[in-house]
């Protein structure tokens, strides 16, 4: 695996390729870092995108192949990723993620929810109308469903503590044609690596749903 961080650079090109893009809402970041990799016929990258206060983005980008380094539109910085983990291992996390359940109607059907809306809506069915009591509620449902133990387990790690959650933001994008609308929370915490090798497995993949659109890196630093 390789890590990269990837700056946009100020100059004409970038101003115009952005809004070019700039329609496109969170996808248009995924088109973007396509061209580090126009050899590829399918995404192998998983990114985080990083707000910056000229206004043009920071990525990290996570690939199976290297990036390139050409294209006058970027500043890229790209070293070999291959953490030694054993198991306890402890690290500090960063993860952006979209968190879903699948729900059914009254008529069986299986429906894909945010988790967070869910929540929001459950909270004001039964006549909860506190603004701050619904967060609360809603903050709760994504914690324990990132808490939840077979999840964890599938990931190869577990939690130190119920991890912070940083903010919640609900994105629009259009997508081949398409209007996509979808949910990412930001957590951070402190982990213990249970299975090395499944963490890694799971890491290079990515994390969770929407990876297309910027979720699913973690960030990780031991401790």
């Amino acid at each position: 695996m390789f890590l990269s961080k990837v700056s946009v650079m100020s100059s004409g090109h970038s101003a115009n390729e952005l809004i070019k893009l700039s329609n496109n809402g969170a996808y248009a970041s995924h088109q973007l870092l396509w061209k580090l990799f126009s050899d590829q016929t399918e995404r192998n990258f998983l990114y985080r995108e990083e707000s910056t206060e000229t206004g043009l983005p920071n990525f990290y980008v996570l690939s199976q192949t290297t990036p390139s380094s050409d294209d006058p539109l970027f500043n890229v910085r790209t070293k070999s990723f291959a953490p030694k983990l054993m198991k306890g291992s402890r690290l500090a996390f960063k993860l952006r993620i979209n968190p879903t359940i699948c729900v059914k109607n009254e008529n069986g059907k299986s429906k894909r929810h945010d988790v967070l809306m869910h929540a929001k809506y459950q909270a004001v069915e039964q006549g909860e109308l506190n603004k701050e009591k619904v967060k609360q509620l809603m903050n709760e449902a994504a914690q324990r469903w990132f808490c939840d133990t077979e999840r964890l387990e599938r990931w190869g790690f577990k939690l130190d503590a119920v991890p912070d959650i940083e903010c919640y933001t609900q994105h629009r994008s259009r997508k081949k044609n398409h209007n996509v609308q979808f949910s990412s929370v930001d957590f951070q915490g402190i982990m213990t690596i249970e299975e090395p090798e499944r963490f890694l497995e799971a890491y290079s993949k990515g994390f969770g749903r929407a990876k297309a659109m910027g979720c699913g890196l973690m960030m990780i630093r031991p401790i």
